[in-house]
């Protein structure tokens, strides 16, 4: 099993006149394609032995074609068997060795 969970800081999300929906639309288009579930609002789940790669896909995807999306968020966790990713951190190292500015 493995979950990917989105919490978004509501007053920046307001702030860039944006939605919680509106940035949850590519991660439930995703979902709707690939089998996974959203269980509550902005956590998302899916079986199998290719939970991680389906779930951390995603992660590369978002980050790599909207490098704004990382700024909206207060959590942003992969736990796949109980070992949890911090998405956040990850993905600004990753931006931080790229030379990409957010």
């Amino acid at each position: 099993m493995g979950k990917l969970t989105f919490v978004f800081n509501s007053e920046k999300v307001q702030r860039e006149n944006k939605t919680i929906n509106e940035l949850l639309s590519p991660m439930r288009k995703f979902a709707e394609e690939h089998g996974i579930v959203e269980t509550q609002t902005g956590v998302f789940e899916a079986n199998g032995s290719n939970a991680f790669a389906l779930l951390g896909g995603f992660v590369v995807e978002i980050t790599d074609e909207d490098h704004s999306f990382v700024t909206f968020l207060e959590k942003w966790e992969l736990d796949v068997g109980g070992i949890v990713d911090d998405c956040i951190e990850e993905t600004l190292e990753w931006y931080k060795e790229e030379g990409i500015a957010v």
